[in-house]
C-alpha cells in the first residue's frame, strides 16, 4: 500500500481534487494535512462524511502532519489548547498518528538547548498522553532549523516525553530530505544514532541544499539505498510516505515515485495499517 502526503498538495483547495490526483498516480494511502483537510472538516459529520467518501475512493488515511505553531514559552496553554483539537480530529478520522515538531530556532531564540529541551519535554508530554488515550503515535519531525535535527538532543527529548508511556507511543519522524539538508555528511549515520525511535519515515529524495525541497526519487543527491540499508539494520517498523513538498511538478512525481516506494516498502518488510 503505497502512501503520500496531502501537504506536498497544499496549493491545492479542492479536497476532492487532491484525492483524485493522489489516486490517479497509484497512490491508495493518503497522509492527511492542515491545509485544506484540518481547516474545511471542520465537524465530526464532516469528517465521517469525508471518511466513508475516500473508502469508496479505495483510499485509505493514515496520519496527521497537524502543523501546530509550537510555543512552550509565551503561548503554553495556546498552544497546548491547539493541540488539544488537532488530536480531537485526527481521532474523528481514526489517523493513527499525529505529526508535530519542536519550536523553530526563531523561537527558541537565545534559550541554551538545555533550557528549550525542559520546556519541550514539560510541553508535550501532556499532548503524548492525550495522543495515547485517543489511539494515536506522536512522532516529531526535525527539519534543519530545530534542536531536534541534534541527534543527542533529539535523543534526551524523545525518551522523555515517552516515559511512563507504551513503547512505541513517541518517536521521530526521519524525513531524507530534511536530515539530507541538516545533516550533509552524516544522514545516514543519524538513523544507526537514533535507531528504534524512528517510528516513521517521509521518503523522498533532495539536494542536500536547498531546504523543504523534496524531489522524486533518484532526481536528487541523497544515497537513498543506504537510508534504506540503515533503516533494516536497525529494525525500522514503523510507517512511510512519500514526499513531495515544494517539487514543482507534482503529478508527474507522484507518478514517477508510487513503484519506488512500493519497492522501498517492500525492501523494509512494511505492511500499511489498515485505513478507513
Amino acid at each position: 500500500m503505497a502512501r503520500i502526503n496531502a501537504v506536498s498538495f497544499h496549493e491545492t483547495p479542492n479536497i476532492e481534487a487532491i484525492c483524485r490526483i493522489v489516486r490517479a498516480a497509484g497512490f491508495d494511502s493518503l497522509e492527511l494535512s492542515r491545509p485544506p483537510f484540518y481547516q474545511k472538516l471542520i465537524t465530526p459529520s464532516l469528517r465521517q462524511r469525508f471518511a466513508t467518501w475516500a473508502a469508496a475512493q479505495g483510499l485509505s488515511l493514515y496520519g496527521f502532519d497537524c502543523w501546530v505553531d509550537v510555543d512552550p514559552y509565551t503561548r503554553f496553554e495556546e498552544t497546548l489548547a491547539e493541540f488539544h483539537r488537532a488530536i480531537d480530529w485526527a481521532a474523528d478520522l481514526q489517523l493513527g498518528l499525529l505529526i508535530s515538531h519542536d519550536p523553530w530556532a526563531a523561537v527558541n531564540g537565545h534559550r541554551r538547548p538545555a533550557e528549550c529541551l525542559r520546556a519541550c519535554v514539560a510541553l508535550f508530554r501532556p499532548i503524548a498522553a492525550w495522543c495515547q488515550q485517543h489511539r494515536l503515535r506522536l512522532v516529531f519531525e526535525p527539519h534543519p532549523d530545530t534542536l531536534s535535527m541534534d541527534d543527542r538532543w533529539a535523543v534526551d527529548f524523545i525518551d522523555a516525553v515517552g516515559e511512563g508511556l507504551p513503547s512505541g507511543s513517541v518517536g521521530l519522524l526521519y524525513d531524507c530530505c530534511h536530515y539530507g539538508v541538516g545533516q550533509p555528511a552524516g544522514y545516514v549515520e543519524a538513523v544507526t544514532h537514533l535507531g528504534r525511535r524512528i517510528q516513521h519515515v517521509h521518503f523522498s529524495d533532495g539536494d542536500k541544499q536547498t531546504y523543504a525541497l523534496h524531489l522524486p526519487l533518484g532526481d536528487g543527491a541523497l544515497d537513498l539505498d543506504a537510508i534504506v540499508s540503515a533503516l533494516c539494520a536497525v529494525g525500522f517498523s514503523g510507517t512511510l510516505t512519500n514526499d513531495l513538498f515544494n517539487y514543482p511538478l507534482l503529478e508527474d512525481g507522484a507518478r514517477r515515485n508510487v513503484e519506488g516506494i512500493r519497492t522501498v516498502e517492500q525492501k523494509l518488510g512494511l505492511a500499511a495499517p489498515p485505513g478507513r
